[in-house]
């Protein structure tokens, strides 16, 4: 067993992963487009989990409150456009690192998990020590005391959830120079906007309140 983050799949996820899969073990000619189909829905999730959700726990300004639509627009806009770009020539045999990935992600539903199917992957001990420490220091409704922890901890789990689930299966195949800078400026513009989210909204919450929203979060941490 390890500690992994898991990350709830809804209905779309789990249909075009699977879809994604089945493709490439019928070589079929449209596995790149059901791949770019899989990271749409899995994009859409992760920026429901990190941005709209948050967001919907606080009690946010109109200002903020549109700062958060243009991140979500962006950030979804950015990601498809450059999912597009980077895989839509890619061929099947190109992409057996990038199945072998989605395969080691994808944790179908199961005994172990509850009967719920996950998008999950490794993190380190120290990690998972402090995510653990943040999540159950916010449970005692203590949050508060140790503000800087939570939002450390939030402020690396999205990173980790860019890096191990999104910007992975790019290093396993060719990017032009160009669609690499875009690449680089996008993600980096992702980290940004979640960041900064984070911070607008653990800053002004009570203890009750960062009760509420690490318990929305501590559950991502799992052991498989």
């Amino acid at each position: 067993m390890q500690n992994v983050v898991a990350i709830p799949a809804n209905p779309a996820l789990v249909n075009s992963t699977e879809d994604f899969l089945h493709a490439i073990e019928h070589d079929r000619k449209d596995c790149a487009e059901k791949f770019i189909h899989m990271v749409d829905h899995l994009t859409d999730r992760v920026i429901s989990l990190f941005l709209v959700e948050p967001a919907n726990m606080a009690n946010l300004s109109g200002g903020q409150k549109k700062v958060i639509d243009f991140a979500v627009s962006t950030a979804g806009k950015a990601s498809s456009m450059l999912t597009r770009q980077i895989f839509k020539k890619v061929t099947n045999t190109e992409f057996a690192p990038v199945v072998a990935n989605v395969k080691d992600m994808y944790w179908q539903a199961g005994e172990e998990n509850g009967d719920h199917p996950y998008i999950a992957f490794p993190v380190d001990d120290a990690f998972a020590a402090d995510f653990s420490k943040a999540s159950a220091l916010c449970a005692e409704g203590r949050g508060t005391e140790d503000l800087a922890l939570v939002t450390r901890v939030m402020g690396d789990l999205a990173d980790k959830i860019i890096d191990e689930v999104f910007v992975v299966n790019t290093k396993n195949v060719k990017v032009g120079f160009v669609t690499q800078k875009a690449l680089n400026v996008g993600v980096d513009g992702s980290r940004k906007a979640v960041h900064s989210v984070n911070n607008k909204v653990l800053k002004d919450l009570s203890d009750e309140e960062l009760k509420n929203y690490m318990g929305h979060y501590a559950s991502l941490l799992m052991q498989r």
